[in-house]
């Protein structure tokens, strides 16, 4: 009688080595940012200082990482203490049962957005993550771009409060500043 021993696969589980997977897809966008290529470009935390930048020039979680998809006509960029008007949608790397990411947000109801009748979100800037408020302070109105924050620009080791986002998780944002409103200044965010 022969005996063969076979070994058990074990389906991946949707996140399975959740962590080494989200490091893993930033690293690679950095190396990408680092060279230039593919339109890919890093811009620093405004928490980190220079300084520790310079100490640690491969610290890939310091970054936001940003490519353009389209370059806006305005001049003006928010500041943390500004409300914005933004299109956005919201997502996470590819895992087993979302093979684009799975969308946890986004500010229109349809596939993709319709400007003529979606209303585009609107927020303090100073209410966000700190990733997602670092890209739209290096954007001007009108610029839509695709983000990717590393989890510590994100909800960092910890579940967002709502429970869809895990611990450790890159978040992916392809996002369009439509309007700026300057704290104390602009009173009417009124839409159209």
């Amino acid at each position: 009688m022969l005996c063969v021993s076979c070994k058990e696969s074990k389906a991946e589980g949707e996140y399975d080595n959740w962590q080494e997977r989200n490091q893993h897809y930033v690293d690679s966008i950095a190396t990408l940012a680092r060279q230039g290529t593919d339109g890919w470009t890093r811009t620093l935390a405004y928490y980190y200082q220079q300084a520790y930048a310079e100490a640690n020039p491969y610290d890939n979680n310091i970054y936001v990482y940003t490519k353009k998809l389209e370059s806006g006509t305005g001049t003006l960029k928010p500041v943390f203490t500004d409300s914005v008007r933004v299109h956005y949608r919201g997502r996470l790397i590819p895992s087993v049962s979302y093979p684009e990411g799975y969308v946890f947000g986004q500010s229109y109801t349809t596939s993709t957005v319709n400007t003529a009748t979606a209303v585009p979100t609107i927020f303090a800037l100073s209410q966000n993550v700190a990733g997602f408020c670092t890209a739209l302070q290096d954007m001007v109105e009108g610029d839509a771009v695709h983000i990717v924050i590393p989890y510590p620009l994100g909800y960092g080791t910890t579940t967002n409060s709502s429970g869809n986002i895990p611990a450790y998780s890159t978040l992916i944002f392809d996002a369009k500043l439509v309007k700026v409103y300057r704290y104390k200044i602009d009173k009417d965010t009124g839409w159209r």
